[in-house]
């Protein structure tokens, strides 16, 4: 299984974002007032709350079956994790650090920012310590 994903440090590079994908769907889906209740975000966000975990957890789910099939040609798979963590890295800051954070009730933690962070250093690691591996066979012109 390891092999297939050019060693150990990639294959790690694409467990962390599955099981964080995992852990954090868990949170949103299943654990959603608990989670509510830990940011101050107020019961009105329950919708979103629940819409975000659909999105990471059906990239920790595709991760899972990466990581038990095979991660040959899936660079469209990690590109999309790549891009997601930067955008969330970025919005992710601006509003940790921003007006909503000044909300009364809300919790705001640098966890906003410090999760796509680990997300896109990982994602980066796999986008280039797997290019051979992700964009599988190469076309060659006729």
């Amino acid at each position: 299984m390891i092999e297939e994903f050019g060693g150990s440090l990639n294959f790690v590079a694409v467990l962390i974002p599955c099981l964080m994908g995992l852990f954090y769907s868990y949170r949103c889906l299943l654990a959603t007032d608990a989670f509510i209740g830990q940011y101050g975000l107020g019961e009105a966000s329950e919708f979103m709350v629940k819409a975000t975990g659909c999105c990471v957890g059906a990239q920790g789910i595709v991760y899972a079956i990466i990581i038990f099939t095979s991660p040959a040609g899936a660079w469209a798979v990690f590109a999309y994790g790549t891009v997601h963590a930067a955008l969330f890295l970025v919005f992710g800051w601006t509003t940790v650090n921003g007006k909503w954070a000044q909300v009364e009730g809300v919790k705001a933690t640098a966890e906003g920012y410090i999760v796509p962070a680990i997300l896109l250093v990982f994602h980066l690691l796999i986008m280039f310590n797997m290019s051979d591996i992700i964009y599988g066979a190469t076309v060659t012109a006729s």
